[in-house]
């Protein structure tokens, strides 16, 4: 197995894993490079029909992958992320590991 391989293995979007979970995954374990290129493989392997989940993350002033859990109304918690509870495929919402975000959150 080459570096790519596990590269490939460990950044997959985990069966059932929602977005807020996976971004927040792999945001803890490479950074955030400016990006939606996490949200984009996410949405390329879970939910591929979802096509306006771009317009609606520019909505929110949303340009890269650290504010996508709020665009999508996750509210931000601190720590390692938790397992994730699992959504149904194709849903951009939060598992509910997630808290209800605040009453003036995009979302």
């Amino acid at each position: 197995m080459t570096n790519a391989d596990v590269l490939d293995l460990w950044t997959e979007p985990q069966e059932r894993e929602c977005l807020s979970c996976y971004v927040s995954r792999l945001l803890a374990d490479f950074g955030c490079d400016g990006t939606l290129r996490w949200t984009h493989r996410w949405r390329a392997t879970r939910a591929p029909g979802v096509a306006s989940l771009d317009q609606r993350l520019r909505r929110h002033g949303v340009g890269c992958d650290c504010g996508v859990p709020a665009a999508v109304g996750a509210a931000t918690r601190s720590g390692a992320p938790p397992p994730c509870a699992g959504v149904r495929r194709g849903s951009t919402r939060p598992c509910s590991v997630w808290g209800r975000p605040p009453p003036d959150a995009p979302g």
